[in-house]
């Protein structure tokens, strides 16, 4: 029988910790960009979660909490979730292939507080370097997962549990390709899916994207808009296994995180646009 991974062990408010560490290390060089915010996304499931903290982690994309508080909250939980929040915290920093210094002083104070040892530092700071090394060299499916194997079986060596740590696959999922967004691949999605997906799902897309057209709207919200909308547009065979099957409650999720991130620019104007396209597909 499996063990348990760490999003299914760990108590909600442990997880609130989690993800907010998650947050506060994507935004400690003083701005969260794509690649950071395409990982939060493709690593936060809120379906489990109550309303309230559904809320709380939210409000995290405008407000990241303090690192140090967060990791505080689970300075004392098991070795595994330590572990986890780590590789996590060390796979976000490096997203973008380069670290600020900032994230380097974020993942010392973090090692202090959870109590890794050096050796496990380096050998996720290792594995995160394979990785962009084989996503660089951009190999056929069977040479890149022979890379990602060698790579699990070295971090394993290290006493790191990747498949209790990453169920998901969610770092270690190369993909065909990188997803790119554009306004046509959006409308076809949305145009595909709009009845399955559902209203709320569809009024929430809609808005976004309306909101990202509007010309007064600063560059890092529109990043935020369209990293939402790029894991939005995702084919199933791009995202991690666990999420096939799900539907569109991680989309749902992604949705009402970036809403809440760039809510000060969704003016009257982007709800009406939002409205009118809803009526069409909908009706009243």
């Amino acid at each position: 029988m499996s063990k348990p991974d760490i999003f299914a062990k760990s108590s909600e408010n442990e997880l609130l910790a989690f993800y907010g560490a998650l947050f506060a290390i994507a935004a400690a060089d003083g701005a969260i960009d794509i690649d950071e915010m395409n990982l939060l996304f493709k690593t936060i499931g809120l379906d489990k979660f109550s309303e309230t903290a559904k809320s709380q982690i939210q409000s995290y994309t405008t407000s990241p909490p303090s690192l140090e508080n967060c990791l505080q909250a689970i300075s004392r939980s098991e070795n595994t979730l330590r572990l986890g929040v780590m590789y996590f915290l060390i796979s976000i920093a490096r997203a973008n292939n380069e670290l600020h210094p900032a994230e380097t002083r974020a993942i010392e104070s973090a090692k202090t507080i959870l109590a890794v040892p050096d050796s496990q530092i380096q050998a996720m700071q290792e594995f995160a370097q394979d990785l962009s090394a084989v996503r660089a060299a951009n190999p056929n499916k069977n040479q890149a997962a022979k890379s990602v194997n060698s790579a699990v079986a070295k971090l394993k060596k290290a006493g790191i549990p990747l498949e209790l740590i990453d169920p998901k696959g969610t770092t270690t999922n190369l993909g065909d390709a990188p997803i790119e967004y554009s306004d046509r691949s959006f409308w076809e999605k949305l145009k595909k899916f709009a009845v399955s997906a559902g209203k709320e799902v569809v009024e929430k897309a809609l808005t976004l994207y309306y909101t990202a057209q509007n010309p007064n709207v600063p560059a890092w919200a529109k990043t935020v808009v369209v990293g939402a909308l790029t894991y939005f547009i995702s084919p199933v065979d791009a995202v991690p296994d666990i999420l096939v099957g799900v539907g569109f409650t991680d989309d749902l999720g992604v949705l009402l995180a970036a809403i809440a991130a760039v809510s000060i620019y969704i003016n009257a104007e982007t709800k009406q646009q939002a409205k009118q396209k809803m009526s069409e597909w909908f009706g009243q």
